[in-house]
């Protein structure tokens, strides 16, 4: 397997830096961290995996007997119980942070809701991201946690985080732009507590992207991105395995020849035989009805009326092609009706072992119980090579930030927090009222012989900057910064992130302020600050034609009432 160049490591590794993983499965997020190409100078130490899946801490036991791993419900656990069970004293310093809370509740076939009670566990990484301040906390989740809502939820949760004292990025990552043989689409939030001032970015990818639309399926091998290295596809994860039929294998076995290619290699690092390699039995009908689907075909290619049902999955009933790349591995990939399971050379579904393949487990990595178990545990897992590489960047930024690194003598240099007491203190002295676009709106309105007007009225939603009372409109005189002016706003160079969200949630309460007045009977007119800064005396005239419009009588600066 061509992996993407981790740097030599010209010296032992001195730097160790503790990590707890919450909602941790069977570890895929931790087993990237633990990958033995680590960032020169630093080691990271899994102190504790935590999930209520007792059969998960299972097969983390046997495979990481080492790795303390708590059987609880987060949503019961408290900072410091976690401190406690990680054997972490007071001043000892939890410096990663990363977890995956279930995520059915945005899923496609759930409800889409924000109450979803399957959700309230991202309350709860929240939480504990306020207890236990780590330096870095990463979130995988479902992509719709991004684009569902308008992005309401990813923009309270990265609201949230700066609430903290922290920057965050989110974003939706391939996994096979990281060597991941797998199609597989997953959202991350990633932040940095303000001490690190770095700004917090995913890493960059380095395999060829795969237009699904263009993979050859023929004998060819395609190339999309000279500039990357190629992606890994279905025949170069899993070709080296056993040829086995439908209701085969089993769960140790012994490999039957060598090696076929680099990530072939990579995966039997380790490993003296082939684990989970059992194949779920089909019925002989099943297997004849399939037998017609070609390598790279679909449930289409069978007569009209002799085609599965594909309602739920477009891929249902679909096989791989050697050339192609895994789609997503859900936790059903055992039945060929959830997704493209089926086998290119052999006529079954793929087994445990081969989906493990395809979420980059090495096969030195045992899963046990049932088939139902294995199936739910492989496909829940972040997959490893892509912790390896968001491990790789933040290993990067810890060391670049100089954390927890030794100073000169007589050179102490203190790491300054920004807390959120401090940040409110900050912001609260940014001027909410009274402001030198507000005072220039009441001169050139006293100029233009509007007067009778009201400042910050508490009783109007939003608290107007001007209020005519009787003429029930609102005027907002709106800061072109933090309102996302279309004219003069400029995005910062650094904390870009926390700003796109900022700014946005400011736009969005503004949109209900304006629906709020709109139900009270109240009119409102919104001004730019560099529109009465620069032509204070057109923007008395757009509150003239509004008084107008509402009945009222203006009388000129020279006494004479006008209409």
């Amino acid at each position: 397997m061509t992996l993407a160049p981790q740097g030599e490591v010209e010296r032992a590794a001195t730097q160790k830096f503790n990590l707890v993983d919450l909602f941790a499965g069977v570890g895929g997020l931790t087993l990237g961290f633990l990958d033995d190409s680590v960032e020169a100078g630093c080691q990271f130490v899994p102190r504790l995996l935590v999930d209520a899946d007792s059969e998960a801490r299972e097969v983390v036991v046997r495979n990481l007997p080492h790795v303390p791993y708590l059987v609880k419900d987060v949503h019961e656990l408290s900072g410091t119980e976690v401190r406690q069970r990680a054997g972490l004293g007071p001043e000892e310093a939890v410096h990663v942070l990363v977890g995956g809370p279930p995520c059915q509740g945005f899923s496609w076939l759930g409800k889409r809701l924000l109450d979803d009670k399957r959700n309230v566990h991202l309350l709860d990484f929240l939480r504990l991201v306020r207890e236990l301040r780590p330096l870095v906390a990463l979130m995988e989740n479902v992509p719709l946690i991004i684009t569902s809502h308008d992005g309401v939820v990813i923009r309270e949760l990265c609201d949230g985080l700066a609430a903290f004292g922290y920057a965050s990025c989110a974003d939706i990552l391939l996994a096979s732009d990281y060597g991941v043989p797998q199609f597989r689409k997953r959202a991350f939030v990633l932040a940095y507590r303000s001490d690190v001032a770095l700004p917090p970015q995913f890493p960059r990818r380095t395999y060829e992207r795969v237009p699904m639309a263009a993979l050859s399926m023929d004998d060819s091998r395609p190339r999309f991105d000279p500039e990357r290295f190629p992606y890994v596809s279905v025949e170069e994860a899993i070709g080296d395995l056993p040829s086995i039929s439908a209701g085969e294998g089993g769960e140790v076995m012994f490999y039957s020849g060598a090696p076929k290619s680099e990530y072939q290699h990579w995966a039997r690092e380790g490993s003296v035989a082939i684990f989970n390699h059992r194949s779920r039995a089909h019925s002989k009908e099943f297997l004849e009805k399939i037998k017609i689907i070609a390598e790279g075909g679909r449930n289409k290619e069978l007569p009209a009326d002799e085609r599965f049902s594909d309602n739920y999955y477009s891929q249902a009933y679909a096989r791989l092609h050697r050339n192609g790349i895994a789609q997503t591995v859900t936790t059903y990939f055992g039945n060929p009706g959830s997704g493209r399971f089926i086998h290119y050379r052999d006529l079954r579904s793929i087994t445990v072992r081969e989906a493990a393949r395809f979420q980059s487990f090495k096969d030195s990595f045992v899963f046990d119980g049932l088939h139902s178990t294995q199936m739910r545990h492989v496909g829940n897992a972040v997959p490893p090579l892509l912790a390896r590489a968001l491990r790789d960047h933040i290993a990067r930024d810890l060391l670049a930030a100089g954390v927890d690194r030794p100073r000169p003598a007589g050179r102490p240099r203190k790491l300054r927090v920004e807390t959120p007491e401090e940040r409110s203190r900050i912001m609260r002295a940014v001027p909410g009222k009274n402001t030198s676009a507000e005072r220039a709106l009441r001169v050139a309105l006293s100029a233009a012989g509007l007067r009778g007007y009201r400042l910050h009225n508490h009783a109007v939603p939003g608290t107007p900057d001007v209020i005519f009372g009787l003429e029930r409109i609102a005027v907002f005189v709106d800061g072109c910064f933090w309102h996302g002016c279309p004219e003069c706003y400029r995005e910062p160079k650094s904390r870009r992130e926390y700003w796109t969200m900022k700014v946005q949630r400011n736009k969005d309460r503004d949109a209900a302020v304006n629906a709020a007045c709109k139900a009270k009977g109240w009119r409102v007119l919104r001004i730019w600050e560099h529109e009465v800064l620069r032509t204070p005396t057109r923007v008395a005239a757009r509150v003239r034609r509004y008084l107008r419009r509402a009945g009222r009588a203006i009388r000129s600066p020279g006494g004479r009432a006008l209409r």
